[in-house]
């Protein structure tokens, strides 16, 4: 039986989410989470679609508007400022709770005082369970992704981050969930910090997990704890952009966590190795479109001078 006095308060970060955000708040205030939610908090970065108007009124929803796209990261640290309950949940607008999900989460966390951050089995709109554990990257591991390696043998040449060469079946201790839902103590705020906003997107919650780890703290994966990720989402759209941002925050990573003999390593993937292999992946997909797609995501890159 979960006490109820242990409450959760829930981040959203939206950007032009469309529907996804509407029934990802249906599900938040189902029947079966209502009760445990102390406030929802979301955070938007200046969308330019209707993903706003479809939010009903309910007195746990709190909205924060901002004038323009601060990026992930800091919108994330916006929320998680507010935070008060005892818990907070990390949700992407793309992700949906199951009935139970909430309930199971607050069972396990009160009965593992040791977890920092719980992540759960993400399964898609058509219930196949996704890939949502990842590692902490090393240069070699770059060079196995760059070259292709990693996609063609993963259980021999492991994926530099994504643990595509793990079924996600069994619960275990991991280097890090996905963001798209990050179940934490509010007080690992206090010992660990917020996001690093120097991420604009992607990598900041393996940074934040890096931090953690570091400081002896535990992430752990629950495949008997299950929500729904449809995947893609915001950034979908916009591919060139999407890519741009992956590789910047591959770099920045790298220079903050490497030695300098690491972030060569991956300089070199990103710009020399990497730009021949996403062509001739695409070549041989007969995706065309995509060689367009590469070429500006690396001019964003090489424009930006962040690395």
């Amino acid at each position: 039986m979960v006490n109820a006095l242990y409450m959760v308060d829930i981040v959203i970060v939206n950007w032009n989410s469309g529907g996804y955000l509407a029934t990802c708040i249906n599900s938040i205030f189902s029947f079966g989470n209502d009760k445990y939610i102390n406030k929802l908090y979301i955070i938007d970065n200046n969308s330019s679609d209707q993903s706003l108007l479809s939010i009903p009124l309910h007195e746990k929803i709190f909205i924060i508007r901002n004038p323009g796209n601060n990026g992930f990261a800091k919108a994330c640290n916006q929320g998680f400022r507010l935070c008060s309950a005892t818990y907070t949940l990390l949700l992407n607008p793309d992700a949906q709770l199951l009935d139970d999900t909430l309930q199971h989460c607050l069972a396990f966390m009160q009965q593992h005082n040791q977890v920092d951050i719980l992540g759960c089995a993400l399964i898609d709109e058509e219930g196949k369970l996704t890939p949502s554990c990842a590692r902490f990257p090393t240069a070699l591991r770059y060079v196995y992704d760059a070259t292709g390696l990693s996609r063609m043998l993963p259980s021999v040449f492991t994926p530099a981050i994504l643990m595509t060469d793990w079924d996600h079946k069994k619960s275990r201790k991991v280097n890090q969930v996905m963001g798209a839902f990050m179940f934490m103590p509010t007080r690992i705020f206090e010992s660990s910090g917020y996001f690093d906003e120097r991420f604009f997107v992607y990598y900041e919650e393996l940074d934040f997990s890096k931090r953690v780890a570091d400081a002896g703290g535990c992430s752990f994966y629950n495949a008997e704890i299950k929500a729904i990720h449809s995947g893609g989402g915001t950034t979908n759209a916009v591919k060139a952009f999407r890519l741009f941002l992956n590789l910047q925050s591959r770099l920045q990573y790298a220079k903050k966590h490497f030695s300098s003999i690491g972030y060569f390593v991956v300089w070199f993937c990103t710009f020399i190795i990497e730009p021949v292999s996403r062509t001739a992946l695409i070549l041989m997909q007969g995706r065309f479109y995509g060689i367009k797609e590469i070429i500006r995501g690396y001019q964003l890159l090489i424009k930006s001078r962040s690395f």
